[in-house]
């Protein structure tokens, strides 16, 4: 019997991602302003755990390992794990060069505006950091890593989606976003990396990585 090909529960997964994307307006609408304020009454951001956890979603904490591993990987002929590790860079790279290009567009002020001045809306193509909130770069990140994990490793899918949730709501628990802007960054990063094994399925079957 052939190992479990990533293909399979693709549809459960894109389903995942297209949830994350629906939620967004809801959330915006009626999560965002009670659930920052609670965060921030609650004084999360305080918290070291928390403040430790939520620096996963950098993007190099993925970029930089996954190509040391492909290399190493690739080196050693471990084909398999240099196709995933490849996917995993391709995904978190991509997906985060979106989600930059997507908050210059979008514009929505940051939990730090709301605090000091009851501010919160969208400016669209306003730069700097306190209009860049949607969608989350972390959880943008933190779904794409956790959605190649979820198809490299089948067995574990869920577990591993449900950790990529967790460590991008602690944007919401620190005051950097919203949790509108973290869903919106979970979509992002499920759709990507999904397309990316898509496309690599389509363009390139032969060499698809295989997920055990």
């Amino acid at each position: 019997m052939e190992p479990e090909q990533p293909r399979a529960g693709a549809r459960a997964l894109w389903i995942a991602a297209c949830a994350s994307l629906l939620a967004v307006l809801p959330a915006a609408l009626w999560l965002d302003r009670p659930v920052a304020l609670a965060a921030r009454d609650a004084r999360l951001v305080q918290s070291r755990v928390l403040q430790a956890f939520t620096e996963f979603g950098e993007g190099a904490w993925w970029l930089v390992p996954s190509a040391i591993v492909f290399a190493l990987a690739a080196w050693r002929k471990r084909h398999n794990l240099a196709r995933w590790a490849f996917a995993l860079f391709v995904a978190v790279a991509a997906s985060g060069i979106v989600a930059n290009l997507l908050k210059i567009a979008i514009g929505k002020t940051r939990p730090k505006l709301l605090f000091e001045s009851d501010r919160y809306g969208f400016s669209p193509f306003t730069r700097g950091y306190d209009f860049a909130s949607m969608p989350s770069g972390h959880a943008t990140t933190c779904g794409a890593a956790a959605m190649v994990l979820a198809l490299a490793l089948p067995r574990w899918r869920w577990p591993l989606l449900v950790g990529g949730v967790a460590l991008a709501s602690t944007r919401v628990a620190i005051h950097a976003h919203y949790a509108s802007d973290v869903l919106a960054g979970l979509a992002l990063g499920f759709a990507t990396a999904l397309a990316t094994l898509a496309v690599w399925r389509k363009w390139w079957p032969e060499s698809v990585p295989v997920g055990r």
